[in-house]
């Protein structure tokens, strides 16, 4: 969770501008607490402002300066000058919620406070005037190797702005990098001085790496030096640089320009210098690009709203979105709509409370609240991430409620929990072999069938179970055996000093036609050591303790097996002739697959099967 310093005297400023009642400075820890934020204290700050961006931190005494633009990338070691000191600050500092990016600055945060104690209750209105600008999309941007293809705009006119203001701007830019664009790669945002800009006609296009050049955010604008192509900005411009890997396997980079051809920002990266915002700034144009139309769309709403409640004179204005089979305006801040039960609201919460009631506390957290029978229409804020179902509403009701005003009650029915018997066991077997100097490790329960079956010279398994919508290559299916997870820990800790000894007690995954799910989890039991002179005998000394220490019986039958040395691996199977298990040499071919250069012998064994 990020840590969001808030200025005391601005956040109170905005609180109490429409508030039926003062707070006080010495309210806001409790007020905090009350609404869902935990506080981390607060702190005395020196503001400092880089003066080729206008970016302003908050720094305190144990930081010191910042030694470089988190904006713009300017290094102020090499150019102190570039830094200006304007004085202290008192901060809160707020540990935040990633859900709830629409009060990471003073504007969100004011609105949520004065809703909350009633001062400015029900949905907010944000009139918004027709689009005069129309940014037509590349399909080009749908593309593999160029591919970010939303964007959503809005255009700010009226705008009144000094450092306070510029400063909040940026951090609420900067945040919601973080909260909801996944530090860029899901959606990135950037604002420009509409004046600086020409036509009504914007593109939002790809362009190949050495295309275009323009002055990006932080360099010189009259010197010839500080024309970059985009290839030459991830080389040589400290953003660029920082963000380069978004870009690294696109052959076009995204590139917005206005009707004239002047570049606004290279997204995800960097803006231009002839279009950033200033103090003289008086209209400003703000777009959102990314992977995720949702997010795009939600972080632009947070962007134009928040920004009203900082300024509010500002009067927003859509824009029109041309994109390939699809043409839509943005910002759009039509409520949510979800259907809400009251009988399910009041006994999740545990409160008794009625239709008019919880139409209360719902219209406290900023909802237009409509009858609808037993149950209530709640119409939810367009910048309100984390509404999608009835029960986040429900969690709404119960903080506006008060979580302090709840009256505790015992359950009716007592019961007293026991560990599964395999869980007792599995502590047994991670006794056992800890007592025999192996270290225990936890490895994941998700991998791939290069992992599973390639590097183990084995065929792949038709029992596993692969993912319907991986999120990665390397996390295609569940495991079926714990060996690859301790040959890849082997692997990673080849700097340190031998032999190493690990074991593992986990969970393997496979499918069952008969079980409820469709699959079955299987507790093992895996062990491997690695060393100069290890060998058969020294894994068969491990299995035998270990079968002995938990009071089990198992035989060793001679077998064949690909992963294994032949003639160096054996079965472990039951007194009724079923093999649970194996043990033996590992093959140097699986050794080469993980980049050991010495021998490895290893055991894995199905504890469930050992102990039936």
């Amino acid at each position: 969770m990020p840590i969001i310093d808030m200025s005391v005297d601005v956040l109170l400023h905005y609180i109490n501008e429409h508030g039926h009642k003062k707070i006080k400075a010495d309210d806001l820890h409790d007020l905090m607490t009350h609404i869902g934020v935990e506080v981390d204290g607060f702190a005395d700050t020196q503001q400092f402002v880089c003066d080729i961006c206008g970016k302003i931190s908050d720094r305190t005494e144990a930081q010191g300066p910042p030694l470089s633009c988190a904006q713009c990338g300017t290094d102020f070691r090499e150019r102190p000058d570039a830094l200006t000191d304007k004085g202290a600050n008192r901060v809160i500092r707020l540990d935040m919620l990633a859900v709830r990016p629409d009060i990471f600055d003073p504007g969100g945060m004011a609105r949520y406070v004065r809703g909350y104690l009633g001062a400015q209750t029900g949905l907010t209105d944000y009139p918004a005037a027709d689009a005069k600008i129309t940014v037509k999309v590349d399909p080009n941007l749908s593309n593999e190797e160029s591919y970010r293809p939303f964007i959503a705009c809005g255009v700010l006119r009226n705008v009144a702005l000094d450092h306070e203001r510029i400063k909040m701007l940026m951090n609420l830019q900067e945040d919601l990098h973080w909260a909801l664009g996944r530090d860029r790669k899901l959606a990135s945002i950037g604002a420009y001085d509409l004046d600086t800009l020409s036509g009504d006609v914007f593109r939002y296009d790809a362009v190949a790496p050495d295309a275009v050049k323009f002055v990006p955010l932080g360099f010189a604008p009259d010197s010839p030096a500080s024309m970059l192509t985009p290839r030459e900005i991830l080389e040589k411009h400290g953003t660029g640089q920082a963000y380069a890997h978004l870009l690294e396997s696109y052959k076009a980079y995204p590139l917005l320009r206005d009707g004239q051809g002047k570049v606004l920002s290279m997204p995800p990266i960097i803006n231009s210098e002839s279009t950033r915002v200033t103090m003289n700034s008086r209209n400003l144009f703000i777009d959102v690009t990314g992977l995720s139309q949702r997010t795009v769309d939600r972080a632009l709403n947070i962007m134009v709203t928040n920004l009203k409640e900082l300024i509010p004179e500002i009067e927003i204005e859509c824009v029109n979105i041309d994109a390939p089979g699809a043409k839509h305006l943005t910002p759009d801040l039509t409520p949510s709509e979800i259907k809400l039960d009251v009988r399910e609201a009041a006994e999740t919460i545990g409160l008794s409370i009625d239709a008019a009631g919880l139409t209360k506390l719902l219209e406290r957290m900023g909802h237009r609240v409509e009858p609808d029978g037993r149950a209530l229409r709640v119409f939810s804020p367009a910048y309100r991430n984390d509404i999608m179902h009835p029960v986040d509403l429900i969690e709404d009701a119960a903080i506006a409620h008060g979580y302090d005003n709840l009256v505790p009650e015992l359950v009716p029915t007592f019961t007293v929990g026991s560990p599964l018997p395999i869980e007792e066991q599995s502590g047994i077997a991670r006794r056992v072999l800890a007592g025999l100097g192996f270290h225990q490790v936890m490895t994941l329960a998700l991998t791939c069938q290069e992992a599973a079956f390639n590097k183990w010279r084995l065929p792949p398994d038709d029992r596993a179970v692969l993912l319907a919508n991986p999120i990665s290559n390397e996390q295609t299916m569940c495991r079926v055996s714990l060996l690859p997870g301790a040959l890849e820990t082997l692997a990673i800790n080849k700097q340190y000093d031998l032999p190493q000894h690990l074991f593992e007690v986990g969970d393997c995954s496979f499918f069952d036609a008969k079980a409820e799910t469709g699959a079955r989890e299987e507790r093992f039991v895996a062990a491997t050591m690695i060393g100069t002179h290890v060998g058969y005998a020294d894994i068969r000394a491990v299995a035998d303790a270990f079968v002995h220490e938990l009071g089990a019986e198992c035989k060793v039958e001679p077998t064949e097996h690909n992963s294994f040395i032949p003639g160096r691996a054996a079965a472990l199977v039951d007194n009724d002739g079923l093999r649970i298990g194996v043990m033996g040499e590992l093959h140097p071919e699986v050794l080469e697959n993980y980049g050991l250069k010495h021998p490895v012998s290893a055991m894995e064994l199905s504890l469930e099967k050992l102990l039936k």
